[in-house]
């Protein structure tokens, strides 16, 4: 048997696989890359932001402890009001209290109590368990195949 036709051989098997897809595989980890792609990208937002960041004095205007706990803040930029809200992420704030805010000068409606730099890598976080799901769905789905191979002219 020449190299070639091995080549082939080989070839058409990994086609053949890709060709018996299930969409319910597909279905089961489309979640998965989804979250991960938004992880992806809320990083690469964050971290331009917090390449060109500026901060200015807040004040807390706001507590919603039933709304995850999160606080309101106001600040201006160049004459122009601003607002946001924000869960505390070290110490818990209290009304009327000043604090630096974090803008994009670019669009200070995008801002947060918290340094981007901090934001970006947080973004990250989920990012680790999200690829392993993805691979371990895609092993169990080789190693089941691998098992029980599908015949030529067998329908599922």
């Amino acid at each position: 048997m020449s190299i070639s036709k091995i080549f082939d051989e080989m070839q058409e098997r990994v086609a053949q696989r890709w060709r018996q897809l299930s969409w319910w595989n597909l279905l089961i980890v489309l979640p998965w890359v989804a979250g991960a792609a938004l992880a992806i990208h809320t990083w690469t937002v964050d971290r331009a932001v917090a390449e060109r960041e500026q901060t200015v004095l807040g004040t807390i205007t706001a507590h919603e402890p039933t709304h995850h706990n999160r606080y309101g803040y106001k600040f201006s930029v160049h004459g122009k009001s601003y607002t946001g809200w924000e869960s505390p992420r070290k110490e818990e704030p209290h009304l009327g209290q000043r604090v630096t805010v974090y803008y994009d000068p670019n669009d200070p409606a995008r801002n947060a109590l918290s340094d981007f730099n901090d934001l970006k890598v947080e973004s990250l976080g989920p990012l680790p368990l999200l690829l392993f799901g993805v691979g371990a769905v895609a092993y169990l789905i080789h190693r089941r195949r691998r098992r029980n191979p599908k015949k030529p002219n067998e329908q599922r």
